[in-house]
């Protein structure tokens, strides 16, 4: 399995639009891991590519990422910074699979896409706690908390479990926590740094989970500007056991037994 993060920011990206604080004025001038589009992930599956969410900026984050191939999307749900992209898929020249939990699915339809969203892709129905099985490997859905319905999932392959908080608070059910434990690796939203933050876990408490479900590494990604900037987080992470601070192109390989 590859795992590509084509996008590392949450809803606003790195630089924010019309703002000026320190983190969006060093991205700006500098550039480089400073700067995040929004969040998006390539994961490379025994003969299947698939992509995690359509942020708005797809188009650029395909493009600059050289990204040919995709064969399904998994859409954890339907806030903007993570489905706005889809719109992009009507000129995507091979057929897509769209796995979208029914109440996303049908809310993009009442909401944006009438009755053109099956001209975007397949759609590939899904419930919490369903093993979706391909050849080579499987995935399972689970329900996260956040302010719309809301999956992460566990991708399974060659021996080796990944796994993906999507958005979140820092509620998990023990469901969930069945899924995350001992994970080979651990890939957590975290759009800021430290609590108090109601409605997404933040950098220092995935780190806590990391070692309450004893997951062997863990990285973070979905940073807002009011996080702390890369280079600050990579020095923090260092300090850290098996902890990494993803950035927009970061490539992970999980090589099977």
């Amino acid at each position: 399995m590859q795992i590509k993060f084509l996008g590392t920011g949450s809803a606003e990206g790195i630089p924010v639009i019309n703002c000026n604080c320190d983190h969006c004025t060093r991205a700006r001038n500098e550039d480089g891991r400073l700067t995040r589009g929004r969040n998006a992930i390539l994961f490379s599956l025994p003969g299947y590519e698939l992509l995690l969410d359509t942020p708005p900026d797809i188009r650029a984050l395909l493009s600059k990422n050289n990204v040919r191939r995709i064969d399904g999307i998994f859409l954890t749900h339907p806030h903007h910074d993570h489905s706005g992209g889809l719109e992009e898929f009507l000129y995507w020249k091979a057929e897509l699979d769209l796995f979208a939990e029914t109440k996303i699915y049908e809310a993009l339809r009442r909401e944006e896409w009438g009755d053109r969203l099956p001209e975007v892709a397949f759609h590939c129905v899904f419930y919490p706690g369903m093993a979706i099985r391909f050849d080579g490997f499987f995935f399972t859905p689970f329900a996260v908390y956040h302010t719309a319905p809301c999956f992460g999932l566990a991708l399974y392959e060659s021996g080796h479990k990944v796994v993906y908080t999507s958005d979140t608070s820092k509620r998990f059910s023990n469901y969930a926590d069945c899924l995350m434990e001992e994970a080979d690796l651990l890939i957590v939203n975290t759009p800021r740094f430290s609590p108090p933050h109601e409605g997404h876990i933040t950098s220092t408490e995935a780190v806590e989970l990391k070692d309450r479900v004893r997951a062997r590494r863990l990285i973070l990604t979905h940073f807002n500007h009011e996080n702390k900037p890369h280079d600050e987080l990579e020095e923090w992470a260092k300090g850290l056991d098996g902890v990494t601070a993803a950035y927009d192109g970061l490539e992970i390989e999980i090589r099977g037994s």
